[in-house]
Formats: structure tokens, sequence, C-alpha cells
């Protein structure tokens, strides 16, 4: 994001060699929703909202939960009325949408039952992706963040990266005018290649005090996890190093081994065992980015999103337990989560972002409002063909930007909201 400023253009020519053309993606994006609607005894309520989308066809599923009456409005027509009910199950309405949209969900006043209720719309677009650059970390102190990279293995650094200070960019983040920042990159190999780690310390009014996510349920981006080839060798190390650790590696149901460790702002890193890579050694053995953790409040609603972004790839990743395996999150009870690994496909870095639903416990606090400041993993980016272009085909499919584009002639980022409010950067040339 912002380490591009400096070596951006020439780190985007660099990957061009190598990336897989982009192509053309269908997804069936949830436009509005999903909502659930609770009868509450008394006269009927009304609860009304916005929502933007493309000019065509769409659908209203509805999950009926002994409703067994209710009114929904489309852009002021009614399009589902009592009869439409059963009491119980699925009902499907066919849709025309229009740019901007609203809806009006009537539920009746007597106890019992729920509605839920979300609006789909099937979609094609070529967003020109190719490639993870890197998931972006802000943290209080860039040299102490330095020296932790150092204790871990990354041998490739690029800092600075990027000047201290730059309005343009700083308002593609969200700020109102400037910031003043130090920024680096960082890689696990030497010349530095992606994806990287992009560390900012924001400093005076740009400064932003909350701490990261305390959990590793909270929606949003909690951690990046590395594969590497000795994970009993690593945790020792690490510790003897002064890193602190939730637990002891562990195993979880699906058979992986891990473990989450924390920076010294209490960022959450995982490492994996992996049979991939030389080793061990008597120092740090991590091999690569493995995945980038999402956590969201919908899985269907996000995994369509990504699908049109070019993540095709996929496969599961939901698991239940308790004991060891639920204290190496964290927690003393129980936890269970939905999930799906999902990638670019052949031909990108390899790297994959982890989507996680948590069913329990569940925490509904939103991700890191803007601007893009927050301690913690506060954005991801990718690399895409034409930034020009791309912007104006998410503009024109109703996503919603953050600030305006961020850089200078020829070479440009911008932020966008993903479904949960995460700060999704898009990097590259532009034509405008």
């Amino acid at each position: 994001a912002l380490g591009l400023r400096a070596a951006g253009f020439a780190l985007f020519l660099g990957l061009l060699a190598v990336a897989p053309a982009a192509s053309s993606h269908e997804a069936n994006l949830t436009r509005f929703g999903p909502e659930t609607y609770e009868l509450v005894q008394g006269k009927p309520t009304t609860y009304s909202a916005t929502f933007r989308a493309i000019d065509g066809p769409a659908k209203l599923v509805l999950q009926d939960e002994g409703i067994d009456n209710a009114w929904i409005k489309i852009n002021g027509r009614d399009v589902v009325e009592p009869q439409d009910f059963s009491g119980n199950g699925e009902v499907i309405v066919d849709l025309n949408l229009t740019r901007e949209n609203t809806i009006e969900v009537t539920v009746p006043g007597i106890p019992d039952g729920e509605l839920g209720v979300r609006v789909t719309q099937v979609t094609e677009a070529d967003l020109g992706l190719l490639r993870q650059g890197y998931f972006g970390l802000n943290t209080t102190d860039i040299e102490r963040q330095r020296a932790l990279y150092d204790t871990m293995g990354f041998i490739g650094e690029i800092y600075p990266a990027g000047p201290e200070t730059s309005t343009t960019f700083a308002q593609s983040l969200g700020f109102p005018d400037d910031y003043l920042i130090y920024v680096s990159l960082h890689s696990l190999e030497d010349p530095p290649t992606q994806p990287f780690v992009d560390t900012v310390q924001f400093r005076g009014n740009s400064y932003r005090e909350e701490p990261p996510y305390a959990k590793l349920n909270h929606i949003g981006m909690t951690y990046g996890t590395y594969s590497t080839t000795d994970l009993e060798g690593d945790y020792a190390y690490f510790q003897s190093e002064g890193v602190g650790f939730l637990s002891a590696p562990t195993t979880a149901p699906n058979g992986e081994r891990f473990v989450f460790m924390k920076d010294q702002d209490g960022t959450f890193v995982k490492l994996i065992e992996t049979a991939e890579g030389e080793g061990p050694t008597p120092g740090p053995d991590l091999v690569r980015l493995a995945n980038t953790n999402m956590n969201v409040t919908d899985l269907q609603r996000s995994r369509e999103f990504y699908r049109l972004l070019g993540f095709t790839e996929s496969a599961p990743g939901s698991q239940a337990g308790s004991g060891d395996f639920a204290a190496a999150h964290g927690f003393d009870g129980p936890i269970e989560f939905e999930g799906e690994d999902i990638s670019l496909g052949e031909g990108t870095d390899g790297a994959t972002i982890q989507l996680r639903q948590w069913k329990s416990p569940y925490d509904n606090a939103p991700s890191y409002p803007p601007p893009v400041n927050h301690l913690g993993i506060d954005r991801i980016n990718f690399y895409v063909e034409d930034l020009t272009a791309t912007i104006e085909t998410m503009n024109e499919l109703g996503f919603e930007q953050l600030g305006p584009i961020g850089g200078g002639p020829g070479f440009g980022i911008v932020f966008f909201f993903d479904p949960d409010g995460i700060k999704v950067q898009l990097s590259g040339p532009r034509t405008d």
C-alpha cells in the first residue's frame, strides 16, 4: 500500500513478467443483507434500507422461520405479500434492480418467528487482478518491528520504502490532508519478493492509539500465517528471543500443526508446519506466507465478493473443537467456525485468503473503521493490470471507494471496502 511510493512501479513491472493474464469472473453477489427480522409483539414493524447494484435481474431470497405473513417492497413496488409465505422454508422472488435501490420489510406484530432477507445478483466482470502484493501492518515502533522480522528470518527489506509525508497517498487512505509515517517492506527472500509485509508507523497527528484486535474471532483481518519446516524448533527459538505465544504448538482437527504468536503490539501471527522447504536449522525456518486471515459475518457473501475479484480456487476450512485446539486460539471453551481457503489459482504467489465465519464464540464488533491507520493488520493489497479500468468497473458495480486515487501519473493506489468493511487496496498503472 504505502510502501509502493518509491519502488512500486519497478516491482509491478517485475511481476508482470511472471503473472498470469487476468480474466473475467462471475459471482452471485449479495447486494443486500443477509438481515434477520424477528417478530416483536405489538403492531407491525417496518424496516427500510438502501443498497447499490447494477441494472438488471436479481433475486430476493427469504428464509421463512415461523412467519406466515410479511410485506416487502423493492423500489416502492410490492414484491412479497402474506400469501407468499408458508410459515417455514425458503422463498425466492425474481427482481429487477437499478443502481440505487430501496427495500422496505414489514413484519407482523405477533410473537415467535423470524425472517431472513437477502438480495443476490449474478454479476460478471474482469477486474484485472494479478496477485497479492502484501498485507499491511501498522505498528507503534517500526524499529522494534524490524527487529522482530529479523528474528523471524525476514532477510529481504526495503527501508525506507517511501517518503514520510504524501498528501495524495494520505487522502487515499482516508485522511483529510497529510500524514507522517515511517514505512518498510519485508520479505523472507532477498532481494525482496511479494507478497510482502508492508509495515507502517503512523506518527504525530496521524497516530491512532487503539490496540489491535484482542481475540482471534473479531471481524476483520486478525493474522497472517507463515509456514515453517520446524514448528517446534521455531517455537522454542522465538520464545528464547522474547516472543510471546498463546500456547504451545498443537494439532487441529484437520491434522494441521500450528501455534499463534503475538508481536509487541499484540498483533497475531500464525505458524503452521509444512514439509515444503529445507530445515531444520539452528535459527528460524519460515518458508513463505501461507495465507492471510479474514473473519467475516457471512461466508457466502464474502466468498462471492472475492470470487468476482478472481479468487476462483477454494478448499474447505471449517473446524470445531475444544481443549488444546480452543486454548491455542485463546479460548477456554469450545470453538467453531465455517471457512474456505481461497486463492487466485495457478501462476500466482501461492498465498491464499483464509475466510472464517465464527459460530462460537461469536463477536459481531465491526472491522477497523477508516482511515487506514489502526494498529494491527488494516489492509490487503492486490496488483491490477490497469488501475484506471479497475476503478471504473468497481464503481460501475456499486462498490464503496474509501478515498481518491493516491500516487501520481503512471502509477497509483486506491482502497475499496469488502462486504465487512475490510480495506482492499488495489495498485497498478494508471491510464487516465
